[in-house]
């Protein structure tokens, strides 16, 4: 009998990884694909051929070789991989967000986390003030976001720890915070120049346009500072997920916990806000669809939403690339996001979570 148990958990465990690693496989398909996606015609294999060029260094011979490498390696290929790091991050956070504040609407776009670094940001780039004076230029609008993104993490610990709150009224507390600093960042806008309120409005919707390579290790540091910890601390956020008095019955708490998760969360959160803007609905949704698959363990719904977070940005982005080459990908992650975010509010229990 407990044999039989536990070769249903093994097969268990190792289909939820099949999946993981299918949406994986899916995402380097795609991205292979969309090194060809571009206004000028470059096949698939010539495109992965130009590519493996730009890594090894090797110059074009010709004017259109020229022109196809600043396409398909200068351009393309950050966007590509910018997209999966971005997504992947932002569906990491929702996922943990989710479990921890155990709501299903918990990500960091409605708890005000974007909406804060891009508002510390967009301060950054108009005013050029930053919070701590004596930081490089180079590292003012990380700095920013990462403060302004820590307000509403402050907000919802600060309300939770003076008042027993529901999961639905830290939803609230967030979704409040993020309209005042919209509502800031909307102010600021009206005293910009016609340039910078256009980059301020794409950053708004979320962009993968304007990515480089030099943009990648910095978007790949947020990403694993952000996913590493989390799933390292996935048994706690499992026991956090239970309920408060559970968590500390078996020795964790659950406010810390919280809050370093937060912190982490914010940290990732800043940087990807930083190079692409506010992406909403990824930290949402990807959670969800990766529940359906692998269930809520965070062991196998970190790097599951993880995967599908960054195949729905890259996804979104070569759709929107085929489309209308110039609008931001957050446009089309709205478009198909939506109506999966109604389905979840009405699929809601009367319980947030």
């Amino acid at each position: 009998m407990i044999d039989e148990v536990i070769a249903k958990i093994h097969d268990m465990n190792q289909r939820r990884m099949l999946f993981t690693v299918s949406i994986i496989v899916v995402i380097l398909v795609v991205a292979i694909l969309s090194l060809s996606v571009a206004q000028i015609k470059v096949g698939v294999i010539e495109s992965f051929c130009i590519f493996m060029d730009g890594v090894m260094g090797v110059e074009p011979d010709n004017f259109m070789d020229h022109l196809k490498m600043y396409v398909v390696y200068e351009n393309n290929t950050p966007r590509a991989i910018g997209a999966i790091f971005a997504g992947a991050t932002l569906a990491v956070g929702g996922a943990v967000l989710q479990n921890i504040i155990r709501n299903p609407l918990a990500d960091p776009y409605t708890l005000g986390i974007s909406s804060g670094a891009l508002f510390g940001m967009v301060i950054s780039v108009t005013t050029g003030f930053c919070i701590l004076p004596f930081i490089n230029d180079d590292y003012q609008q990380f700095v920013n976001s990462f403060v302004f993104a820590l307000i509403p993490t402050a907000v919802i610990v600060l309300v939770s720890m003076f008042k027993k709150v529901s999961p639905t009224m830290m939803i609230l507390c967030g979704i409040a915070t993020m309209y005042i600093f919209t509502a800031c960042s909307t102010m600021i806008k009206y005293t910009m120049d016609p340039d910078a309120y256009a980059m301020i409005y794409t950053w708004s919707v979320g962009s993968v346009n304007n990515l480089q390579l030099k943009s990648i290790p910095k978007m790949a540091f947020g990403f694993l500072i952000t996913i590493i910890p989390l799933w390292i601390w996935h048994s706690k956020i499992d026991v956090i997920a239970q309920g408060d008095n559970q968590a500390i019955t078996l020795g964790v708490n659950p406010n810390l916990m919280r809050i370093l998760c937060l912190v982490f969360i914010s940290i990732g959160t800043s940087i990807i806000v930083c190079h692409t803007g506010t992406i909403g609905f990824v930290g949402l949704v990807a959670p969800h669809i990766a529940r359906r698959f692998v269930g809520s363990g965070c062991r196998q719904l970190i790097p599951a939403s993880a995967a599908l977070g960054g195949l729905m940005v890259l996804g979104s982005d070569v759709v929107m690339r085929l489309l209308e080459p110039g609008l931001p990908v957050g446009v089309m992650i709205a478009l198909i996001c939506s109506p999966i975010f109604i389905i979840i509010l009405v699929k809601m229990k009367k319980n947030a979570w």
